[in-house]
C-alpha cells in the first residue's frame, strides 16, 4: 500500500485531483501489485535465481543449467570505467557500482551458498545442447565437484535430448527404433501423426532405380538394338543416365548458345567439306598450298554462316567465327603436311556406317546369345590407307576439339571403344590390316616460351599438332606414317625411335600385331556385354570414377537432380576405373582371350 501511495505522490506531486479520479488511480495501482504471503503448507517448491534467492535451509536443492559460461557467468564488459579506474576512484571516496572482479567474487560466493543450502540432497544438471540442437559444454564446476567426490556417478537421461519440437523430432528420426524413445514416438503419433508418417516414409526412400521389365524393354528397343558406339560408351559411363537420355529421351530445354559441341561440329564440317572440294576438283591433297587452304576454308565458312544465322547474330559470334577460321586453317596445314610426309593417302572422310544410300559401310551387326541383334551405326572422321609389301594397311583418325588420347584402362572398362571398333569393322570389310587408331586435336596451340626463332616455333607447333593414340609396332608401318623419321621423337605420331632407328617402346604408344588383334576381339566382346545389359533392363546407378584423373560423369551430368546420386547413400556406388600400366592392361586382355 505504501509503495502505491509513494508512486502516486512521485507522479502527481502537488497536482489537485477529484476524489473519483484519485480512487481510480489507486485501484489501478493496487491491481498491478502482487501480495506476498506466508506459505500455508509445510512442503513447497521455491524457484529462484542464484544471486537473488535468500539463503535458508531446505531439504533438497536442484541446480539446473550448470553450463560453461552460464554458471558461473562470464563477465567481459567492465563498462566505461575498467576495474583499475574503479579502484582509483574508490580510494578517492567515490561510490561506484561493482566491477567485474567484485561481481565474480560475489557470484562465486552465492554459488557456494546454494551448494551448501541443501540439508539432505543436492541435484546438479547441465544441458547437452541448446534450443537449436547445438552442443553445449558443462561447467568447470562439474569437474571440481567430481574431484572432491571421486565416487560420484553422472547420469545421462533421455530427457537431455528432448528440447523443442523441431530438434526433438530430428533426434527421434535417428532413434525411432530405440525402445527408450517409445514415449516420445507416441507423443508425435498423437500430436503430429501426418508429419511423422511422412518422415518415416522418407527414411525408407531409396534412389536406386528398379530393373526394367522385358515388356517395357521391347517397347523401348524392340528385338534389334539400334545404337552407336558413343551411346554404348555412354551406357558404360552411367547406365541410369543412358536410360534417361536414350530410353526416355529426357532433354534440357535448348538455348540459343554456342557450346563446345557446336564449335567442334562446326570445325568437323569445315574439314570434311574441304576434303570433298579437293576430291571433286581432282586435286592431290598433298599438293595443296597454305594459301589455297586458307582460301578454301574462307569460302566454306562463308557458305556455312549464310545458312546458320546463329554465328552472325552478334559481334561476339562473328569474332568466334574468325577464330575458328584461324584454328581450322592452322589444323589443316599440319594435317596436309603429315600426309605429305607419309605414304598414307586419304581413303574416306566422314565415313558413315548406316543403311542409307550415302553410307560408306553397312552397320556393324552382332547377334547375341538370346537371338536378339545389335545394329551399330556411326561415322569416323577420316580413314587413311597405304600399300605395303605384305598388304594394305589402314589407320582411323578422329578429330577432337579437346586434347584426347587412348587410355587402355578406359578401353577395357568400355569407355573408349570407338576407334578400335571402327578399325576392326573396316579391316573386316576391306580385308586390310590395322596400323593405327589416332586422335588429331583441333586446338590453337599456345607457346609460352619467349625469344624463339622461326624454326623453333615451327617445331613446337608441329609437336602440339602431333596425333595421339595407338600405332602398330612395325618399323615399316611407322616410317610409312612419318617418312622424315630416322631417329628421335616423331612430330606426327606418338612414336620415338632410338639412335639405331629401332622403336623405343618405353617412349612410344605402340601395340604388336597380336596385341592389336586381342584388343579388336575384346572390344567386340564388351560391346556384346553392354548390349546384353541394356536389353536386360539394367539401369543401375553406377557412374564411373577414374582414379587417374579423379573425375566422374556426375560433374557435368544434366540429370543430377533426377538421380540424386550420393556416394554416402546406401547402394550408391561408383564403378572405379583402375590406373594400371599399359603392360598390365594388355595382359588382362590377353588372359580374357585365353580363358575364352
Amino acid at each position: 500500500m505504501l509503495e502505491t501511495l509513494e508512486q502516486i505522490a512521485t507522479i502527481f506531486g502537488e497536482e489537485k485531483i477529484s476524489f473519483d479520479h484519485y480512487s481510480k488511480i489507486l485501484k489501478i495501482g493496487l491491481s498491478v501489485k502482487e501480495l506476498g504471503q506466508i506459505p500455508q503448507t509445510q512442503d513447497k517448491v521455491t524457484v529462484g535465481d542464484v544471486n537473488r534467492s535468500k539463503t535458508h535451509k531446505v531439504k533438497t536443492v536442484f541446480v539446473i543449467g550448470v553450463n560453461d559460461g552460464v554458471f558461473p557467468s562470464i563477465h567481459t564488459s567492465e563498462g566505461f570505467f575498467n576495474d583499475k579506474d574503479r579502484q582509483n576512484l574508490k580510494e578517492q571516496n567515490f561510490e561506484l557500482a561493482k566491477g567485474t572482479r567484485e561481481k565474480m567474487y560475489e557470484e562465486n560466493f552465492n554459488i557456494y551458498k546454494v551448494f551448501s543450502t541443501a540439508e539432505e540432497k543436492l541435484y546438479i544438471s547441465y544441458s547437452s545442447s541448446d534450443s537449436d540442437g547445438k552442443a553445449l559444454r558443462k561447467s568447470l564446476l562439474i569437474s571440481k565437484i567430481k574431484r572432491i567426490f571421486p565416487n560420484l556417478l553422472e547420469k545421462d537421461k533421455l530427457k537431455d535430448e528432448v528440447l523443442t519440437k523441431t530438434i526433438t523430432f530430428s533426434k527421434l528420426l535417428n532413434n525411432h527404433e530405440n525402445p527408450d524413445w517409445n514415449e516420445v514416438f507416441r507423443w508425435y503419433e498423437d500430436n503430429e501423426r501426418k508429419k511423422l508418417d511422412s518422415a518415416l516414409r522418407g527414411l525408407k526412400y531409396t534412389n536406386v532405380p528398379c530393373k526394367i521389365n522385358n515388356e517395357n524393354i521391347r517397347k523401348l528397343y524392340g528385338n534389334v538394338l539400334k545404337t552407336s558406339v558413343s551411346k554404348l560408351e555412354s551406357y558404360r559411363s552411367c547406365p541410369f543416365s543412358y536410360f534417361l537420355k536414350y530410353g526416355l529421351r529426357v532433354s534440357e530445354k535448348e538455348k540459343l548458345d554456342v557450346k563446345p559441341i557446336d564449335t567442334g561440329s562446326f570445325m568437323h564440317d569445315i574439314i570434311d567439306r574441304f576434303f570433298k572440294i579437293i576430291k571433286d576438283n581432282n586435286k592431290n591433297v598433298k599438293e595443296v598450298t597454305d594459301s589455297q587452304i586458307k582460301e578454301i576454308v574462307e569460302v566454306i565458312v562463308q557458305e556455312k554462316t549464310n545458312y546458320n544465322g546463329k554465328f552472325t547474330l552478334t559481334a561476339k559470334y562473328r569474332t568466334l567465327v574468325q577464330r575458328l577460321i584461324r584454328v581450322v586453317t592452322s589444323s589443316l596445314k599440319y594435317i596436309i603436311e603429315s600426309l605429305r610426309e607419309s605414304e598414307f593417302d586419304v581413303l574416306e572422310t566422314e565415313a558413315v556406317f548406316d543403311t542409307n544410300k550415302d553410307s560408306t559401310y553397312q552397320p556393324i551387326e552382332m547377334e547375341l546369345d538370346d537371338g536378339r541383334k545389335v545394329s551399330i551405326i556411326g561415322k569416323i572422321d577420316r580413314i587413311d590407307i597405304a600399300k605395303m609389301p605384305d598388304g594394305k594397311y589402314i589407320r582411323v583418325i578422329d578429330y577432337k576439339s579437346s586434347t584426347k588420347d587412348i587410355d587402355l584402362n578406359k578401353v577395357i572398362s568400355g569407355l573408349q571403344l570407338q576407334l578400335i571398333t571402327y578399325a576392326d569393322a573396316i579391316c573386316e570389310n576391306d580385308n586390310v590390316f590395322p596400323s593405327g587408331a589416332l586422335y588429331f586435336t583441333l586446338l590453337e596451340p599456345k607457346i609460352a616460351q619467349r625469344n624463339l626463332g622461326k624454326e623453333e616455333i615451327e617445331n613446337l607447333l608441329k609437336e602440339n599438332y602431333r596425333m595421339n593414340g595407338l600405332v602398330l609396332a612395325d618399323i615399316n608401318v611407322i616410317k610409312a606414317m612419318d617418312t622424315s623419321l630416322e631417329s628421335g621423337k616423331s612430330n606426327k605420331i606418338p612414336v620415338t625411335l632410338n639412335k639405331n632407328g629401332e622403336i623405343s617402346f618405353s617412349k612410344s604408344r605402340t601395340l604388336t600385331r597380336s596385341e592389336f588383334e586381342n584388343l579388336q576381339r575384346y572390344t567386340n566382346k564388351i560391346i556384346r556385354e553392354i548390349s546384353k545389359q541394356i536389353l536386360r533392363g539394367d539401369i543401375s546407378l553406377t557412374p564411373y570414377y577414374t582414379q587417374k584423373e579423379k573425375s566422374t560423369p556426375c560433374q557435368y551430368c544434366a540429370y543430377k537432380s533426377i538421380c540424386q546420386f550420393n556416394s554416402k547413400f546406401k547402394n550408391n556406388d561408383y564403378r572405379y576405373i583402375p590406373n594400371d600400366k599399359k603392360e598390365e592392361v594388355l595382359k588382362k586382355i590377353k588372359d580374357i582371350q585365353i580363358n575364352e
